[in-house]
């Protein structure tokens, strides 16, 4: 329970329909707009703050959600300049721009490097075995990013559980880099490199406070409305992080009362205002569809009434409280939609009561998701394998 509130400069209570408006206006912001499509996938990673990218499909489809062609998209087939991908809030997968990957991975490394070391002490592995393994990564991947089985090869006498077990703790550290090589959205073929490497200019090693400062008020700028346990869960981060981060003394906060929850919501007062100047046609974004763990979606917690309204949480999301890849109109979930493998097909699949119109638009819209998709669909092929001349000269 957060007892405390941060310092405002002002309040606002908002009618159902200026919720509305506002909540249509955010998502119009991150390109969920049909006049207001963006240009890159770093764009829209910048916008959305992050492609969740837990599920295979979802970096891709996120975008295509808010691109203004199919062809944006492409790029994260390869390893999209700008981009980066590593676990930070909620321990899941993120695609990031590097400014906002150095934030998140500063501000969430304690918890995950806790429960990396957690599991590898679970599963037995010596930590002077670990010690050496991460101590000879450098070297291995000197010449070029390497699958993770070749990995595993090189420090085949330590046993593949201790392999991982480094592998993981260096990538949670930030000494390593994944990204998929398989070219395709429907398959993954996982590469480790060097981050010096891939990314020689991103600082891994801000100020912790900071990091968590900048990260959280990206959050609500991108995000506000929201309340403080909206904010806590999304981030996994204390309230009381969350609190300070709002604290700053630099940052206009206002708190908004909204009929989503009865807990007091905060976003920057320049967005409010920015808001309140908005041309209307930003207050209605029409039918989207949204990839699965969707950001839109999964940056809410007490506040998810805000798309459901009267929905049963279980008609946008799975057991395991994964968004389901909706169809949403205005805002508001009407729908879902799925990938049929056989036929590779969009099928939508809307919620009674819907118009004419809305049908014959989700139609539409499953059409050209159609398209889009197999643009970037694959025949599963398995991976080539190349010696590696320096594996042989490893020893644990």
């Amino acid at each position: 329970m957060i007892s405390r509130r941060p310092h405002t400069v002002g309040t606002v209570a908002l009618t159902e329909v200026q919720a509305r408006r506002l909540w249509n206006w955010t998502l119009a912001r991150q390109g969920l707009h049909p006049r207001g499509r963006l240009t890159s996938a770093a764009q829209i990673s910048h916008q959305a703050l992050g492609l969740h990218a837990a599920r295979l499909p979802s970096p891709f489809a996120t975008v295509l959600a808010r691109a203004e062609g199919p062809e944006v998209a492409l790029p994260l087939l390869e390893r999209p300049p700008g981009l980066t991908t590593l676990r930070c809030m909620r321990r899941t997968l993120h695609l990031l721009p590097l400014d906002l990957a150095a934030a998140a991975h500063r501000a969430t490394v304690h918890y995950r490097l806790r429960d990396a070391t957690r599991r590898a002490h679970n599963a037995g592995v010596p930590d002077p075995v670990l010690t050496r393994i991460r101590a000879q990564l450098p070297e291995l991947l000197a010449d070029e990013p390497l699958p993770h089985r070749r990995i595993e090869d090189a420090f085949a006498p330590a046993g593949p559980a201790a392999v991982r077990a480094a592998v993981k703790i260096a990538w949670e550290t930030g000494t390593l880099t994944y990204f998929n090589a398989s070219g395709c959205w429907n398959a993954e073929r996982r590469m480790f490199g060097l981050t010096s490497q891939l990314h020689p200019g991103l600082d891994l090693d801000l100020d912790p406070r900071t990091a968590t400062r900048t990260l959280l008020q990206a959050y609500f700028d991108r995000y506000g409305p929201a309340t403080l346990r909206d904010a806590t869960w999304w981030s996994a981060l204390s309230g009381t992080a969350v609190l300070d981060a709002l604290d700053d003394p630099r940052m206009a906060l206002l708190e908004v009362a909204t009929p989503w929850s009865p807990s007091p919501a905060y976003m920057p007062a320049a967005r409010w205002e920015q808001f309140t100047a908005a041309d209307s046609d930003t207050h209605t974004t029409g039918l989207q569809l949204l990839a699965h763990e969707d950001v839109a979606l999964k940056a809410y917690a007490e506040t998810r009434t805000r798309y459901l309204g009267g929905l049963a949480p279980r008609k946008a999301f799975n057991q395991i409280g994964e968004a389901l890849p909706t169809v949403i109109l205005h805002g508001q979930v009407c729908g879902t939609w799925m990938w049929e493998p056989a036929s590779r097909t969009v099928v939508a699949t809307l919620f009674p009561g819907q118009t004419a119109t809305t049908i014959r638009q989700a139609t539409a819209a499953a059409e050209q998701l159609t398209e889009a998709l197999r643009a970037g669909w694959r025949q599963r092929t398995p991976p080539i394998t190349r010696p590696n001349q320096r594996q042989l000269a490893l020893a644990v």
